[in-house]
């Protein structure tokens, strides 16, 4: 599969800023995460479009989150839900759409989640609300980043 390049991506990240921020989670990153984010430090990819059986219309990914070089980073993101008490320790979100929803990646399982912020209920515990907020998008994270699309092609796909 092509590589999906990331042009303009922030300052550049090297492996202790990575390692700080998996101290600071108490998570080991993926491999294939520390090695995208050595390479291409957040930015929006050249293929941006989702699509997967378990959604109605295609999921656009805005823009992956940097680790550094930024007011708004992964781990800047992170801590803010945790504190809202929106997303489960175990959902990092390293990319956002259009519309403020996240791609988290799984700490536990390593497969990349479409997290919903618009949907909670006050009716809802937080952790209620959390799991109705969830849906898997796909089993890891090279496998996401690889499997995005251009809009060019999203009639070809449908």
């Amino acid at each position: 599969m092509l590589e999906n390049k990331f042009p303009d991506p922030e300052t550049a990240v090297t492996s202790m800023d990575l390692d700080r921020l998996e101290s600071i989670i108490g998570k080991r990153l993926p491999a294939p995460f520390r090695s995208h984010y050595l390479k291409y430090n957040g930015g929006v990819p050249e293929r941006t479009y989702w699509l997967g059986d378990d959604f109605d219309e295609p999921l656009e990914v805005a823009a992956f989150k940097p680790i550094a070089g930024s007011d708004s980073t992964v781990l800047s993101t992170y801590q803010l839900m945790l504190k809202k008490q929106l997303l489960p320790a175990n959902l990092l979100p390293f990319a956002n759409d259009w519309g403020g929803n996240f791609f988290c990646l799984n700490l536990d399982t390593e497969a990349v989640s479409y997290f919903t912020t618009d949907s909670f209920d006050s009716g809802r515990s937080p952790e209620e609300n959390q799991t109705h907020s969830e849906r898997p998008v796909c089993s890891n994270f090279l496998r996401f980043v690889q499997g995005l699309i251009h809009e060019d092609d999203l009639d070809e796909e449908e």
